[in-house]
């Protein structure tokens, strides 16, 4: 198992869309520039009370998402900042700068998909590191921005060198090895027909190309849990499933239940953790295997690290437009996850009557989560319900962060405490707002809370 350079289970992660290709016009549609970018990350430290958080790029590369793959080494010229010479000095300089702000751009890449327009395409062919036919052919499997994608398989691809020399490329175009933490999407195994490779030469190949990742002192996550089976027979709806029935008949039956956790311990995160049984988020613990819950019924007792990304998208770039729905979900859902994950899974429990309400976790302390009204417990005190929570920003119990989705006043539990007093501020993307000072007494303290509205409140001084 390798040492992470973060903590998953207490970071912020989350994803930035920035472009994506037209290409019938040979252009980039450009959503978040890297200046643009840079405003961002500096509304989301304010509004996180300076946390530590890492952003994945995404679109950075060729004309925007999903272009260039395997390959990542061209940085996207349009959005480039126009006193810079080239995209990937404007590239380097959000990185920089974003330091100041308590934050780590990094990428988000592929290594799964090939496109015909990629450089290195006819190299991938010669060198069977794309999925082939029964004939010995490359055959796209999906389309992607209205083109062939071709899958890679990670045998051929290690084997012959090619993923060394790209990935190299990659690490000299971008300061990957300075963040120390990539994004990988949609690693899943793809098995060629002739040659024909097994899911047990395809998982060892994409170990050692995670091994030598790693080695170069950089952390992956990942897009999904994978449990894959020979010839992807728990996927009935993925196109490549009809690529196999082709030339395999009858496919094998299968359940991704039965199958392992294929990178657990070389992963230490993933955003989409629907393939998890509840058995398994008891007995691996956050700081092993973080994620962004996507099991509702495990979402509303495990909660999650944001995903941000749609925020952007669906809001655009001004923080008068997205901080109220990036604020309720910071609060409400990344909180309540660190808080969490504090503590020991010790055992559920579990009335299927209740639908995606139906479970209870307990877990070391005294914290108890309930999925049917999204409570938080500690020894029998109530820190959170629904859209309402108190919760402390980190385990210094110095700065809690109070949240109520349709406003709340009167008395709020805070139990964890560390100080007798706070200052309390209200939280925008242009900084703190004083709004005055709260005695805590016998673990309460009494205030208002507008709808949408989020406070701070910070160990008071002498």
């Amino acid at each position: 198992m390798y040492n992470w350079n973060y903590d998953y289970s207490k970071t912020l992660w989350m994803k930035m869309y920035l472009a994506e290709p037209d290409f019938p016009n040979n252009r980039s549609v450009v959503f978040i520039t890297f200046a643009q970018a840079l405003e961002i990350i500096k509304a989301v430290d304010h509004l996180t009370q300076g946390i530590e958080k890492i952003i994945y790029l995404v679109g950075w590369q060729g004309l925007g998402h999903d272009d260039c793959y395997p390959e990542m080494e061209v940085v996207n010229e349009a959005l480039k900042r126009p006193e810079d010479k080239t995209a990937r000095d404007s590239l380097w300089w959000l990185f920089e700068e974003a330091k100041k702000y308590h934050t780590v751009v990094s990428f988000h890449g592929n290594l799964a998909d090939a496109y015909t327009a990629t450089p290195c395409f006819p190299e991938l062919v010669e060198a069977n590191a794309v999925v082939k036919n029964a004939a010995g052919k490359a055959t796209p499997i999906e389309i992607f921005n209205g083109r062939d994608g071709y899958k890679v398989s990670y045998k051929g691809y290690f084997e012959s060198g090619l993923f060394k020399r790209n990935w190299d490329r990659f690490c000299a175009a971008t300061p990957v090895c300075e963040s120390g933490t990539v994004h990988l999407d949609n690693f899943c195994i793809a098995q060629s027909l002739n040659p024909r490779t097994s899911v047990e030469e395809e998982d060892a190949a994409r170990n050692k190309m995670l091994d030598y990742i790693q080695s170069l002192g950089i952390d992956v996550t990942t897009e999904y849990t994978y449990r894959e089976l020979q010839w992807r027979a728990d996927s009935p709806e993925h196109p490549i499933r009809r690529f196999y029935e082709a030339a395999v008949s009858p496919l094998p039956d299968g359940d991704w239940r039965n199958a392992p956790l294929r990178t657990l311990g070389r992963i230490p995160a993933s955003w989409w953790t629907s393939n998890m049984t509840m058995e398994d988020c008891m007995k691996i613990p956050p700081a092993v295997y973080a994620g962004h819950v996507t099991d509702s019924a495990q979402a509303r007792v495990f909660y999650g690290t944001m995903h941000g990304e749609e925020i952007w998208r669906k809001y655009g770039n001004r923080a008068a437009d997205w901080a109220n729905a990036f604020l309720r979900d910071f609060c409400v859902y990344h909180l309540p996850y660190v808080y969490l994950n504090r503590y020991d899974r010790l055992r559920f429990e579990e009335n299927p009557a209740l639908g995606d309400g139906r479970y209870t976790v307990f877990f070391s302390g005294g914290v108890v989560s309930r999925g049917e009204d999204l409570s938080i417990m500690k020894n029998g005190v109530l820190l959170k319900q629904g859209g309402d929570a108190l919760l402390p920003l980190d385990e210094s119990n110095e700065v809690f962060i109070a949240y109520s989705e349709s406003g709340k006043s009167g008395d709020w539990n805070i139990p964890d405490a560390a100080c007798k007093a706070a200052d309390v501020f209200e939280i925008t993307p242009t900084g703190n707002v004083p709004r005055g000072r709260v005695e805590i007494k016998n673990g309460k303290v009494h205030m208002s809370v507008l709808p949408g509205q989020a406070l701070a409140l910070k160990a008071a001084k002498a």
